[in-house]
């Protein structure tokens, strides 16, 4: 579908937009079928089609490319998506607010390594707001949901230095290696990040923490072995595919019978990140971030003194 002329206002910006389009939008992006979506909107497939060309024309660009045998979405539709998402997930708040609704706070995290934050932050701000509703949503994604609104709130280990989230850093992390059982470095009680520059590292490239860049201009790691989740990456490691690096929490929390924790004495720490949406924020946040404050120095206090526990020093 080529777009048609942009329609657009100089003062407001782009003009005629309409929750349908956005909700049609959204549907063919997730079904990359036009057939399904039409389904899931109890649509016609023409209508459907006919909603999308509209968008098109309305914002300016081509959002989906269509053929005979595929429904893609273009690098534009793909930017055009998270601020879709986000505007229907607004809209809907909003109306629970006008009709006096609980609000809903969505707080989304990767994976367990920042699990001992979220439970007091999250209990702290529910004791202040006891008629909010929240959520806990895992996503394996680099910023757990806050990209496209799914999240409200996040917490992420590492600092994702992206300008699309705000952050305030609630801890730092030691890191530690998570090594095969049978591997000679666990007859260590420390390891460095020389010991593992000849070493295959396994790499969660969806929302881990580790690049080959702790190891700096010397070069390192010898292979890498990518994972897309924290399963992956303990089953992986217990398998014998590699060492892993990452927060020492990871060690208190992700114990198995093939995989022993190591402190990694030299290598940079983890923050531990609450993050929230540069632009659009829910009301609630800044609330929640009062409610993180709060818990701050307790956390940092209690993770202190626990960062050496459980982490299989035979």
């Amino acid at each position: 579908m080529e777009p048609g002329p942009e329609v657009v206002d100089t003062h407001r910006g782009v003009t005629g937009i309409e929750l349908r389009h956005l909700r049609a939008f959204v549907a063919v992006a997730e079904e990359l079928n036009f057939t399904r979506a039409a389904e899931a909107l109890r649509l016609t497939q023409p209508a459907l089609s006919r909603t999308i060309a509209q968008l098109e024309r309305l914002v300016g660009v081509t959002l989906v490319r269509r053929t005979r045998r595929s429904v893609d979405v273009t690098a534009a539709g793909e930017r055009f998506l998270a601020h879709a998402r986000r505007a229907l997930l607004v809209v809907e708040e909003a109306a629970r607010s006008a009709r006096g609704e609980p609000s809903i706070v969505r707080v989304g995290f990767t994976w367990g390594a920042t699990s001992e934050y979220i439970g007091p932050v999250v209990r702290a701000f529910e004791a202040a707001h006891p008629g909010v509703v929240v959520q806990l949503r895992r996503y394996d994604q680099t910023l757990a949901g806050l990209a496209d609104g799914r999240a409200t709130v996040g917490f992420l280990p590492g600092d994702p230095h992206d300008p699309r989230v705000r952050t305030m850093v609630l801890s730092e992390e030691p890191r530690v290696a998570a090594i095969p059982v049978d591997h000679p470095l666990t007859t260590r009680t420390e390891v460095t990040l020389d010991d593992l520059r000849s070493q295959a590292i396994v790499i969660n490239v969806v929302s881990g923490t580790t690049t080959p860049d702790l190891w700096g201009s010397g070069g390192g790691p010898a292979a890498e072995v990518h994972v897309g989740n924290v399963d992956e990456w303990m089953e992986a490691i217990a398998a014998g595919r590699g060492i892993g690096l990452t927060p020492a929490s990871t060690g208190r929390l992700y114990t198995h019978p093939r995989i022993r924790y190591r402190p990694v004495i030299d290598a940079p720490a983890v923050p531990i990140a609450l993050c929230w949406p540069s632009v659009g924020a829910h009301p609630l946040v800044p609330d929640f971030i009062k409610a993180a404050k709060a818990c701050k120095s307790a956390l940092k206090a209690s993770q202190q003194q626990s960062h050496l526990v459980a982490l299989h020093v035979d």
